[in-house]
């Protein structure tokens, strides 16, 4: 199922689903479960799918990446945080900070993950049990400030306002072929910048979940940034970082098409 979060012709905000992202119709529940109904409904506006309590960013999760980026995978996930306020929605604009703020502000297309209901000390072999679904997540990053501006740190470095765009659905994983892989793919302008899929990655879905249970309740709505594949900005010669009136177009496999534009 395709759950969406949208805006109706009324102004409010419901839950609906649609497989044809054309009809929708309203869901009952929450993210501990959805019924679906045939009530249709109008989408004026699709939102972004979850306001999370949270959004964990991992780091280094594809080998391809890593070797472009001259780092080292650990033993253990590189995790970051980005706040709510970076959240944004398919079709919504990634705002870039003032020139003399920040210069380098790169794009990062990844597998996010939805936690439907709360999760703490999760066994690795039970954490699918816990995800509602997945969704389309582009993880934002000031790559000056990442490294050397703001005295390199992360968090600040992927949290200015806008910097998380999500969507447009969460995709419950009867309707994926997650053991296969996803394959993942970023348009920069209509330019194939990143390829690859999600059977890539170096810690599964499952360990990730079950590694941040440990030390955090993951509360329902909870969003899981699982990494970004090789051919971010960065990593091109030279490096190409976002500029006014770009367009980033992310797609993977059974989840849609999440795109944005920069202002």
């Amino acid at each position: 199922m395709k759950i969406y979060r949208i805006k109706t012709s009324s102004g409010d905000v419901r839950w609906a689903y649609s497989e044809n992202f054309k009809d929708f119709y309203l869901l009952n529940g929450s993210l501990n479960g959805f019924t679906e109904t045939t009530e249709a409904v109008t989408a004026k506006k699709i939102l972004p799918p979850v306001i999370p309590p949270a959004v964990y960013i991992i780091g280094y999760n594809y080998a391809k990446n890593v070797e472009q980026a001259r780092a080292t995978a650990g033993s253990h996930p590189v995790v970051v945080m980005k706040a709510a306020s970076t959240i944004i929605a398919t079709g919504d604009s990634i705002d870039l900070p003032d020139p003399a703020t920040s210069k380098q502000i790169d794009y990062e297309g990844e597998l996010a993950i939805v936690i439907g209901k709360r999760a703490k000390d999760v066994p690795v072999d039970s954490a699918s049990e816990y995800i509602l679904g997945y969704t389309i997540a582009n993880d934002v990053t000031a790559r000056d400030w990442q490294q050397g501006g703001a005295g390199n740190q992360w968090v600040r470095a992927k949290n200015f306002d806008t910097f998380c765009p999500l969507g447009p659905a969460i995709v419950t994983a009867d309707s994926l072929n997650l053991d296969k892989g996803l394959m993942i793919r970023t348009w920069l302008n209509k330019e194939l910048r990143q390829v690859d899929t999600t059977a890539s990655m170096i810690f599964t879905i499952e360990e990730l979940v079950a590694h941040l249970s440990v030390s955090n309740t993951l509360l329902p709505g909870t969003v899981i940034l699982t990494g970004t594949p090789a051919g971010t900005g960065k990593q091109q010669d030279p490096p190409t970082y976002l500029k006014t009136g770009d367009s980033i177009t992310i797609e993977i496999d059974g989840l849609g098409v999440l795109e944005n534009t920069v202002l």
